[in-house]
């Protein structure tokens, strides 16, 4: 099976690409995420801040133990290939569509599939209906291919169709650089 030959970042219109919000630390983060009243990202749990920080540290330090270089200490977020959920996250999405090949392998990491996910799985056993050995896992682009071949690329139709892959919608790409990201802003 192919990867995806393109990563996909998806955002709001209104507040524009490439932000992260833990990147401004945590208690403005926190003031951000209570003025999210719409879209999917206004249904995140109490401690969604918490976990996400936690959760950041824990993908960057497995990157950093691959050998992967990170440039930042908090990922822009992207999908590997289309994913037409992802705009139901805002009420007013936006996309930007970067080729794989755009990009430095060193500052890519992967998981599949959505990070929160994928460690919420590993970590919390009672979830074994979605769980899969890959989840808790921090993957270079040099993986994909074994990883693809394993469990299949996820896709919408897929975990609409079967219960058990029902959280298996994309790959999620952590980009730890912003140095290619500024000719596409």
């Amino acid at each position: 099976m192919a990867i995806p030959k393109f990563l996909y970042h998806y955002y709001e219109i209104n507040n524009g690409p490439f932000r992260n919000i833990t990147e401004l630390g945590y208690q403005k983060a926190a003031q951000i995420q209570n003025q999210i009243t719409e879209g999917w990202n206004s249904k995140r749990p109490d401690n969604y801040l918490d976990l996400r920080f936690s959760l950041e540290k824990r993908i960057k330090m497995q990157f950093e133990q691959k050998g992967g270089l990170p440039n930042r200490n908090d990922p822009f977020y992207f999908t590997l290939g289309p994913c037409d959920w992802a705009k139901s996250w805002y009420i007013n999405p936006g996309v930007i569509k970067i080729p794989l090949t755009d990009l430095n392998p060193e500052h890519l990491s992967f998981t599949y599939p959505d990070s929160m996910v994928s460690f919420q799985f590993h970590d919390e056993p009672k979830l074994g209906t979605y769980r899969k050995d890959c989840n808790g896992q921090v993957f270079l682009l040099n993986e994909l291919k074994d990883l693809i071949t394993t469990y299949g690329l996820p896709s919408e139709e897929k975990s609409e169709a079967e219960e058990r892959y029902k959280y298996d919608k994309y790959i999620e790409v952590q980009l730890w650089d912003d140095t290619m990201i500024k000719k596409y802003k």
